[in-house]
Order: structure tokens, then C-alpha cells, then sequence
């Protein structure tokens, strides 16, 4: 259950994988129930059909169409399916770049498969990416400049780990920015997410990959990372969920 003092209409998951709960039709169910404005990622192409069936009658979630970086070197020939589907969706992710040390070695066609993506949603425009960039962030902020400009296409970082002086170039090239709970538990962290402008933060629960204590944690648990939230800004909570509100508003604009 969600927090009573929050209306869990108004809350917004626009990171998380609903296919990679074990009870995945319950959880879309849920989400459907309760309301939440919920952006569901897929790691490869071969699983945007079985996705986008799955929601083909839901009225509060959409499924974006991906090909996680951390796959790219098993599925980069899938960038043929990426293709093909894309014209199906709006939304694009998990797409990227990971620099992180047990995926380093496969950043050459990591890439090769973003500039492609980034180059399609740029000639197809008005796509909506959602962008995974852990330890390759300046080189995923280039390559956004580079190959898909603002006025062709938004993009929200995903689970943000960059410096302040990466932060501020991302806000430049008109980044947006998805917030977690894991976000939010140290001081360095905590400072980093006070810096990004209120008007270009989104929430995101990432599930199921991030827990919650002991529990993994699901789109309902985005009131808890509303209340972190609310604290960092001085702020209530209603005033907090208006601001997300509004910046997914413009996002969509």
C-alpha cells in the first residue's frame, strides 16, 4: 500500500523493469489499480512484442523500447529489431553507456549500438530516451549532444552518478533527471541531486533491481522517495508530487 497521505494517482515511476518481476502481471495490475504514471524499460528488442502485449489495454503505463548497454555485445545485431519497432513507441530506454568494470572491455560496440539509437530517434524525433550512464556519463552526454539534439528529442538520465560539473553540461544539453532512493542515502549523493534544477527531476523506482530494507521495492514505494524528496527541498510532499507532476507535463510537451 502506498502512504496514506499520498494520492498514489499522483505518483510517477518513470524508470522501472515491470517484465523482470517474478509476479509481473499482478504488478502491472497494481499499477494500473493504484494509477501510477508508470514508464516501463525493456533491455533488448526480442521482448518488445511479448512488453507491449502485456499492455495493450492499460491506460497508466507505457513500455519504452531498448537495448541495455549491458547487452550490447550479445545483442547488438538485435539494433536491426530496435529498428523496426521503433515507430511503435515513443518512449525509448534502457539504452546508454556503462563504463563500470565488468563492462568496460565492451564499450566499443556500447557505442556503436547508442550512436545508432541516438541517430534513429534523432531522424525519427520527438522520442523520449531514458538513459542508463554509470562511469561513461561525460562520454553519454557527448554523444547525446553529438547525435541528438535537444529540438529532436528528450532525455532523461537515469539514476544520475556524474559530477556536479557533468550535472550542469547534462542541464545544458536539456537533460532531464530520473531520482531514486538509493539517490538519496548519503550526504555526497543527497548534494548531488539538491543541485539539479527541481524543474527537471522525475522520480523512478527501478525496480526490481533496487530494495527497500529487505524488500525489493515496486512503483507504489515511489511515496517513500517522496518524502526523501520533500525533505531535501524543504518542502511538503503535495508541493513535491505538483513539481513532478508538472516536469513530466513538460517532458511530454
Amino acid at each position: 500500500m502506498t502512504d496514506s497521505s499520498i494520492n498514489s494517482a499522483d505518483l510517477v515511476d518513470f524508470h522501472c523493469h515491470l517484465d523482470l518481476y517474478p509476479n509481473y502481471l499482478e504488478v502491472i495490475r497494481e499499477c494500473e489499480d493504484l494509477r501510477i504514471k508508470t514508464l516501463t524499460v525493456t533491455n533488448a528488442p526480442c521482448v518488445w512484442t511479448q512488453n507491449k502485449m502485456f499492455l495493450k489495454d492499460c491506460q497508466h503505463i507505457r513500455a519504452a523500447l531498448g537495448l541495455h548497454p549491458q547487452l550490447a555485445h550479445v545483442r547488438a545485431e538485435e539494433i536491426n529489431l530496435f529498428e523496426k519497432y521503433l515507430p511503435e513507441t515513443r518512449y525509448v530506454g534502457e539504452v546508454g553507456l556503462d563504463g563500470s568494470s565488468d563492462f568496460v572491455n565492451t564499450l566499443e560496440i556500447q557505442r556503436k549500438v547508442f550512436q545508432k539509437i541516438l541517430e534513429l530517434c534523432s531522424s525519427a524525433q520527438g522520442k523520449i530516451l531514458t538513459v542508463h550512464s554509470r562511469r561513461a556519463t561525460r562520454e553519454v552526454i557527448e554523444m547525446i549532444e553529438n547525435y541528438l539534439p535537444a529540438d529532436k528529442g528528450r532525455v532523461v538520465l537515469h539514476w544520475f552518478t556524474g559530477s556536479s560539473k557533468e550535472a550542469l553540461r547534462a542541464v545544458e544539453a536539456g537533460c532531464y533527471f530520473s531520482v531514486n532512493i538509493k539517490m538519496l542515502e548519503s550526504p555526497r549523493r543527497r548534494a548531488l541531486v539538491e543541485l539539479l534544477p527541481k524543474e527537471r527531476i522525475l522520480t523512478e523506482s527501478d525496480g526490481p533491481f533496487i530494495k527497500l530494507g529487505k524488500s525489493v521495492m515496486y512503483p507504489r514505494d515511489i511515496c517513500n522517495l517522496i518524502q526523501k524528496l520533500a525533505e531535501l527541498w524543504s518542502i511538503d510532499e503535495k508541493a513535491v508530487l505538483r513539481a513532478i507532476k508538472n516536469n513530466l507535463k513538460l517532458l511530454l510537451s
